[in-house]
């Protein structure tokens, strides 16, 4: 038996119900942060360049909706079982990072969305992907794999949008850094949701 199907297998219902409850918990977030950064008034000159940053965020909004409704669908559904208390935060910072990336503009936000948050959520999602097991997390590894495809092609879009010469986002370069430096502490260090166990 290989160390991925070992993980697996001691992965118990509990532990996956958790699981689900913390990336409901996220893509909710997601879907509220990047849902108010796409209606964030933004006056000024850098108007043109946050209205394509709103465009983005709203779609992202959109499809992080849809992902938590789909996360919500897996919870557990048995006597003894309060589905709605596990959404919720997993311990650490993350709640934390979300806040304060709520506070800025949308083509601040988008550069920290694609930056830190989608890649470290991404690589929690492919750790999970690798110590599942098929015969008792198909339903969980259906929206792991579409879930990861969309943030792919969020994570380009994104970043085609930020890196756009516009002189626009130096004023909040040292802002975007600490709180990108936030979600990743939040991603790596917390190994944030216990999808692959330290050995």
């Amino acid at each position: 038996m290989g160390e991925d199907a070992r993980r697996a297998a001691w992965r118990g219902i509990d532990e996956l119900a958790a699981l689900v409850g913390a990336y409901c918990w996220t893509e909710h977030q997601l879907f509220a942060v990047s849902g108010a950064l796409a209606t964030a008034p933004v006056e000024g000159p850098l108007v043109g360049v946050a209205a394509e940053a709103r465009v983005w965020c709203a779609a992202v909004s959109r499809r992080h909706g849809e992902v938590a409704a789909r996360w919500a669908g897996r919870l557990p559904v048995r006597a003894g079982v309060d589905a709605p208390a596990l959404v919720a935060p997993p311990p650490g910072p993350l709640a934390d990072g979300f806040a304060a990336l709520a506070a800025g503009d949308p083509r601040a936000g988008a550069a920290v969305l694609c930056g830190a948050v989608l890649p470290g959520l991404d690589a929690v999602y492919a750790s999970h992907l690798e110590s599942a097991s098929p015969v008792s997390e198909a339903p969980v590894m259906e929206v792991l794999t579409g879930a990861r495809r969309d943030v792919s092609a969020e994570i380009r879009g994104g970043r085609t949008l930020v890196e756009a010469p516009s002189g626009a986002g130096e004023q909040h370069d040292g802002q975007n850094a600490e709180i990108s430096r936030l979600f990743e502490r939040a991603f790596a260090e917390m190994r944030i949701f216990p999808a692959v166990r330290p050995s």
